[in-house]
């Protein structure tokens, strides 16, 4: 069993990973069955042929949609466990900026090139 955060070796009782902290079964970089890295939105690992479950991926309609309605609060940031993104366009949510970003959002949620990464700021 592999972190699907890092690709580090986990053992079956563990919570987290020792490496990145990241709970185990959580992430979208790596197989959970080989620990070879796999592309952003793939449905199968190329590897091992293990078949890749993204939990995001039958909510991203209604993320969309969200970030349609209240993007430019960020709500939709704080859905996906993106907490950084969230409260900075919560706190430019009066500049309109947001807003425009969170078209973006939606738009790349609906097509499916959105890529979930709470480390980033925007």
């Amino acid at each position: 069993m592999y972190c699907k955060q890092c690709g580090e070796n986990v053992n079956q009782g563990q919570a987290v990973c020792i490496k990145c902290g990241t709970k185990v079964g959580e992430g979208t970089k790596y197989c959970s069955n080989c620990g070879k890295p796999i592309d952003a939105g793939a449905s199968v690992c190329l590897s091992c042929g293990f078949a890749v479950k993204n939990k995001n991926d039958q909510n991203n309609m209604v993320t969309a949609v969200i970030a349609l309605l209240l993007g430019g609060l960020g709500i939709h940031h704080f859905m996906m466990g993106e907490t950084k993104k969230g409260v900075v366009k919560l706190l430019l949510c009066w500049t309109g900026i947001s807003s425009i970003l969170a078209l973006i959002d939606a738009i790349k949620l609906f097509t499916g090139k959105y890529e979930i990464d709470p480390d980033k700021f925007i």
